[in-house]
């Protein structure tokens, strides 16, 4: 079975069924809807929509018989009503013809309700009943919908009583009372209040950006709209709202619970209740309406599907007058043999499309088969490309490092111990080559007696391998007992051309 959440903007799907005590779900789909085909509620766009849902499912596989359908307006009227106890229809005329006269609606609205308990002392006989009107129109239009698309509509309800069998199914939740149940979206909020374990009252406020000053309007939105539940609920001598669930489109969990905390009101995310399975692969709170749309009804408490409502009481074609059905036999009789003609060529015409329509599709799959094979190949060629790419600059770049061979250590040592005193050396500490800059650095170099800073620096540079030779400054004379030390010498090598490159390098520190 299908079941669809429908708002004006946007449809969410889940194909399931309820078996027993447990729900499963086998898979999900969302539809964003264009504009104008929905309108608080009502579609208006009947043919539009049916192509648009049944492509939808034909491309997720999710074709199926039988549907139910969850739904959100804010032409939705809720009242909170007693009524004295009756059976069946007798139940439901009261609750209608009562909730008429006090809301002042005429027959154009489908009514429905659920029995939230015993009116109490002061109307004994009677039971409290939360019941919703819905304008006629909108539950024929779902009716029409479903009709052209061939699928079996079982059941319309509203989406707070749908939510509603999701929360009361958790026994944590009972524990929180009084409790504010938020469907978030951007453009609309549902919020549903639930007192002493049973829903009390529902709202559906639509939202839109332009109504906040602030970017954050969302959540300006949410904070709102929850402080006037609150206050409603302190005016009905409750003790105000402590735990809200929210649900739906939440984007940023953390920064909806710090608004909240302002209102010093705890926020949660709906939990999933154990009955239910094969939720693992989607988001449960963004399809919980639909998924709260598959429980089974408790047909001692409540009346909420629109279609049965509409039915007991003559609306949505399936309570004409006797004096209505006569006359379409009638009619239907005179037409027969017309309609059996036209229907046996449309038959084979339908037969024939039909065919060239499978034949299509099977040129498509293999299509589809051919194009995915030829792009996982397309995506392995950039790889391999990019790879190829970094491998080239890599080698240019090591080709271009200017590399210091071995005969310029021995030069560099060579001008070290040779001193025209005689067998003195030049004493260093430290000798450290780095070879992405060319640089080498030689630490403490101590030069024998009557050799100056700028004799060493000479013959360095005669050697004709560096291109700059520096040096940080020395401490001694250059006289006996006195030597002179640098504290530390740059060298910095000349390029080497590629063709030299290969040679044998330097080991990078030589600590002597």
């Amino acid at each position: 079975m299908l079941s669809f959440d429908i708002s004006d903007r946007q449809i969410n799907i889940v194909k399931g069924d309820n078996t027993g005590v447990k729900i499963r779900i086998d898979r999900s789909l969302t539809v964003d809807v264009p504009e104008d085909m929905i309108i608080n509620g009502e579609v208006v766009n009947l043919s539009g929509l049916a192509d648009l849902l049944v492509s939808n499912l034909k491309s997720e596989s999710m074709m199926d018989k039988e549907a139910v359908v969850t739904f959100s307006s804010s032409n939705i009227v809720f009242k909170e009503l007693i009524v004295p106890k009756a059976k069946g229809n007798d139940f439901l005329n009261m609750v209608q013809n009562q909730m008429q006269q006090e809301m002042g609606i005429t027959d154009d609205y489908s009514i429905s309700y659920t029995i939230v308990g015993e009116a109490g002392a002061d109307n004994a006989g009677s039971q409290k009943v939360l019941a919703t009107a819905c304008p006629s129109n909108v539950v024929e239009g779902f009716r029409k919908l479903f009709n052209i698309m061939s699928i079996s509509l079982k059941s319309v309800n509203i989406s707070c009583n749908s939510i509603s069998r999701i929360v009361l199914a958790e026994k944590a939740n009972l524990e929180k009372m009084p409790l504010l149940v938020c469907q978030i979206d951007d453009n609309f909020l549902g919020l549903t209040l639930f007192e002493n374990g049973q829903m009390a009252f529902a709202r559906y406020e639509p939202i839109s950006q332009e109504d906040y000053e602030s970017e954050e309007y969302l959540t300006e939105a949410i904070s709102e709209n929850i402080f006037r539940m609150e206050q409603f609920n302190k005016a009905r001598g409750g003790p105000g709202l402590s735990n809200v669930i929210l649900y739906g489109k939440i984007d940023d969990f953390i920064k909806l619970v710090d608004a909240l905390d302002a209102l010093d009101v705890k926020a949660s995310v709906l939990g999933v209740p154990s009955q239910i399975t094969g939720y693992e692969n989607f988001e449960f709170t963004v399809f919980a309406n639909a998924i709260g749309a598959l429980y089974r009804r408790n047909k001692t408490t409540e009346r909420i599907n629109l279609l049965e409502v509409d039915q007991a009481t003559g609306k949505g074609g399936s309570g004409a007058s006797a004096t209505t059905l006569i006359t379409l036999a009638i009619a239907v009789g005179a037409s027969v043999a017309l309609i059996a003609g036209i229907t046996g060529i449309i038959r084979i015409r339908e037969n024939s499309i039909n065919k060239q329509i499978e034949e299509v599709n099977v040129q498509i799959e293999e299509c589809n088969k051919i194009i995915a094979e030829n792009q996982k190949l397309h995506d392995y060629m950039i790889v391999i490309n990019q790879y190829q790419d970094a491998v080239d600059l890599a080698k240019e770049n090591i080709d271009t490092l200017p590399l210091i061979k071995k005969e310029i250590f021995d030069q560099i040592d060579e001008d070290m111990k040779n001193t025209e005193g005689g067998d003195d050396k030049i004493v260093y500490t430290g000798f450290k080559y780095d070879r992405t800059s060319g640089h080498i650095t030689i630490s403490s170099v101590q030069l024998p007696e009557q050799k100056t800073a700028n004799d060493f620096v000479k013959t360095v540079v005669d050697t004709g391998y560096f291109a700059d030779v520096t040096y940080g400054g020395y401490t001694g004379t250059g006289e006996e007992g006195n030597p002179v030390i640098i504290s530390s010498v740059e060298l910095f090598l000349k390029d080497v051309p590629k063709e030299d490159s290969s040679e044998e390098a330097a080991t990078e520190e030589v600590t002597e």
